[in-house]
């Protein structure tokens, strides 16, 4: 398992995200959670918490670090005496350094629009891959498959405005 530094739930902005939403009671949680997935994160710990707070907070419990902590163990999503550990000084590392929650929705923001960003990376680079050798039929297909970048977008948009409206909790 990766070791996390003292510094990274200071400077980590997934982090931040999730020390912020670990403060907020289950309504504010549920809003906040509004049209975040476990995908838009970089990946390891900070994607795994957020999974547990999607499911947490799906069930209208508060997502504080001892619900999450329990969730998953519950669900065995942390097996091994290891890993409990790894995740109860985490989760209390987190919880620890998080800024005020009224920096959760900027904070939410910033996360979708790296989420939006490395999806459209990605699809660059799918294309510059296929440049090279694949047949224009192709290439056009898959020039036009922006799907999952235009979600993206419409997410952090939502995120960003004054209303984000129409947006619910993927359990």
């Amino acid at each position: 398992m990766p070791t996390a530094t003292a510094t990274d739930a200071l400077t980590d902005p997934e982090r931040q995200f999730l020390g912020c939403l670990m403060q907020l009671p289950a309504r504010p949680a549920r809003r906040l959670l509004a049209g975040m997935r476990a995908t838009d994160f970089t990946g390891g710990m900070s994607a795994h918490v957020l999974q547990l707070a999607i499911e947490v907070v799906a069930a209208e419990h508060t997502p504080a670090p001892v619900t999450l902590y329990t969730h998953a163990i519950a669900t065995g999503q942390a097996p091994g005496e290891k890993r409990r550990e790894w995740l109860s000084g985490w989760l209390a590392d987190t919880f620890r350094d998080a800024p005020v929650p009224g920096l959760a929705d900027h904070l939410k923001g910033v996360l979708l629009e790296a989420a939006w960003r490395r999806a459209l990376l990605a699809h660059a680079r799918r294309i510059e891959q296929a440049v090279a050798g694949s047949p224009t039929a192709v290439l056009r297909e898959l020039a036009d498959d922006t799907a999952a970048i235009d979600e993206l977008w419409t997410r952090y948009e939502a995120a960003t405005t004054a209303n984000p409206t129409h947006l619910e909790v993927a359990a």
